[in-house]
């Protein structure tokens, strides 16, 4: 079977069936308009006929119909009317049968050449459908019979203008429908020889053609296997003979050529593909020839070669083609986006031959995105932890001084300062233990004892916890717990001491008569989510992508003045990622602010 389809797939049975296919589209294409034109000609032939029966009878009607006659005579006069003017064949098989009618004023028939005389005096109801299209012809299709007819009207005006009666002539066309039909069918009789005919002198083109084609194809497989000492048999001079030719060159050519490209494409591509940095190369105009893959990562969509490199690279000013000196280029992608912004950074080396002529130029791509993220947080670092510790040694430098001058003397004003001092000195302990904490975290050196825990207890402990702090406040702490809450695999510790930081800052926010809720939730992925919700003051949008920065504050006088440190946030951060789970925030300015946490369950479980 699939030898069979392979056969009818060939080129040789394609150009026959193309040849057939178009073959048949022209004798179709031919019989439409033959047949259509020939229909046309004996509707118009036989309209023409009408006419000039009309013609022939009109004087005579109107002769007859201005006497204004009895009835009956008048009748008489019509019937020999037609018995002497009418010259169409009535009633012969080879053409149509042909009814004419004279009508009066009124609509009703004086006179027919119908068999059927019992309609003279009855009014003819088809004549009202066809009322001011006089001179006029169309098809009717009778409802009963199924059959057309070809009506014609032709009215008789006296000399006043005023129509006195009505020539109707009607046609029956089913002879000649089928005299279309009979020669359609010797149409289709003369087309089925010629495609027949045609059909094998196109196999015997087709072979011509194909067979030649087969052996240089069978050639260029086993070529493709290895063997280049495969000749093909060139049988003529014509096209097919010189590819032949042509063939048989190649085929002594390629083993070394192949070998050769094979070889340093090997090479190149082990190169290029184990490259950690993109790498673009272009001819001396500038035109990539050669692009890796890490380079369409970096800039973040695929490049195509023959592209100018100017279309990939955006940069500021345009680079000189050919280039002949090193040169060293940084560009930002995406800035608008902060996920999606990216640094690059981009080194244009000129590539030059013995003789110095310069004839293409490799760039190397480097994504120093995150080193670049790197230092800035390293100098936002060194800056906030600077600014947090000089604050409180200036505030205790200033009153150890004021107590130097003579204020210890006086014990009220000591007394407050030493208070203020201690108060400092506590701020500088806690921003250091919690520095000291997030380097150990961030070390990899803190130890978590984690133990299945029932976290609705640990959730209970902390609402009790911060019960009296939300009531001196007027806030509403309540706790929202499934039935079924599977226990967690956690150090109790640690997470105590993310829900402390989070549930302090909801209430510290959070105006009087507001509301903290402490709520937790089986998700689908199995995983428990704890979510802390209140309705503060919310954080502004443009702050949200930062919020877990360290040192980071939204309003950073307020946050000092509560006795925050800027690092709780990050340090909940941490040790939720220690435990494998994720921490987000959601927050609308001036309504309230949501953050969630999730935590594994001892044993995995997924709600569906």
């Amino acid at each position: 079977m699939k030898k069979w389809m392979r056969y009818v797939k060939s080129v040789q049975w394609k150009l026959v069936g193309i040849y057939l296919f178009l073959l048949i589209i022209t004798m179709q294409l031919i019989a439409v308009y033959f047949i259509r034109s020939l229909e046309e000609e004996y509707i118009s032939n036989l309209e023409k006929d009408l006419q000039s029966q009309a013609i022939l009878l009109h004087s005579h009607v109107k002769e007859l119909l201005n006497k204004k006659l009895p009835t009956e005579q008048t009748r008489k006069e019509a019937n020999t009317l037609l018995t002497k003017l009418v010259y169409l064949k009535l009633k012969e098989q080879t053409t149509p049968n042909i009814e004419i009618q004279l009508i009066d004023q009124e609509g009703f028939i004086i006179s027919t050449t119908s068999n059927n005389k019992n309609i003279i005096g009855n009014k003819n109801i088809l004549l009202s459908s066809l009322l001011g299209k006089s001179n006029q012809t169309r098809i009717r299709r009778d409802q009963y019979t199924g059959k057309n007819y070809l009506i014609y009207v032709h009215e008789i005006k006296n000399d006043e203008g005023v129509q006195i009666g009505t020539i109707y002539m009607e046609a029956l066309l089913e002879k000649t429908y089928q005299s279309i039909r009979n020669t359609s069918v010797q149409f289709i009789q003369i087309t089925s020889i010629s495609m027949a005919i045609t059909a094998i002198l196109v196999i015997i083109l087709a072979r011509t053609i194909t067979t030649p084609v087969k052996e240089i194809t069978k050639q260029a497989t086993a070529m493709s296997a290895g063997d280049f000492d495969r000749q093909v048999d060139v049988r003529g001079d014509d096209e097919i003979g010189q590819l032949g030719h042509a063939f048989n060159h190649l085929a002594s050519h390629l083993r070394e050529a192949l070998s050769q490209k094979e070889e340093e494409k090997k090479k190149l591509e082990s190169v290029l593909a184990n490259m950690s940095d993109g790498v673009i190369a272009t001819d001396s105009n500038g035109k990539i020839i050669v692009k890796n893959h890490q380079a369409e990562k970096i800039l973040g969509h695929s490049i195509q070669t023959d592209q100018p490199i100017e279309q990939i690279i955006p940069m500021d000013e345009p680079l000189p083609f050919p280039l002949h000196t090193t040169r060293q280029s940084y560009i930002e992608l995406h800035a608008d986006s902060m996920e999606d912004h990216t640094i690059v950074k981009i080194t244009f080396t000129p590539i030059q031959k013995e003789n110095q002529e310069v004839v293409g130029m490799v760039a190397v791509l480097q994504n120093v995105t995150k080193q670049a993220m790197l230092d800035r947080q390293r100098k936002e670092f060194v800056a906030n932890v600077s600014h947090e510790l000089r604050t409180p040694l200036t505030t205790i430098k200033s009153y150890l001084e004021a107590l130097a001058d003579g204020a210890i003397h006086e014990p009220e004003i000591a007394t407050q300062f030493l208070k203020v001092t201690n108060q400092e000195a506590d701020r500088m302990t806690r921003l250091i233990n919690d520095l000291l904490q997030l380097s150990r975290l961030d070390a990899k050196k803190v130890h978590f004892e984690k133990q299945r825990f029932k976290l609705k207890e640990l959730l209970t402990a902390a609402k009790h916890r911060f019960s009296v702090q939300a009531h001196q406040k007027n806030i509403d702490l309540t706790l929202d717990l499934p039935e079924h809450l599977p226990d967690v695999y956690i150090d109790p510790d640690k997470i105590n001491q993310v829900l402390d930081n989070l549930i302090s800052n909801a209430i510290k926010y959070t105006p009087g008569e507001g509301s903290v809720q402490i709520k937790a939730e089986h998700i689908q992925d199995g995983m428990v989510k704890v979510s802390i919700s209140d309705t503060g003051i919310g954080i502004p949008k443009k702050d949200l992508d930062r919020i877990f920065e360290r040192f980071y504050r939204v309003d950073k006088a307020r946050s000092r003045d509560m006795g925050g440190t800027g690092l709780g946030l990050a340090i909940a951060q941490e040790i939720i990622h220690a435990h494998e789970g994720d921490i987000q925030i959601e927050s609308e300015y001036k309504k309230g602010t949501t953050v969630s946490f999730t935590l594994p369950p001892c044993q995995a479980e997924v709600i569906r």
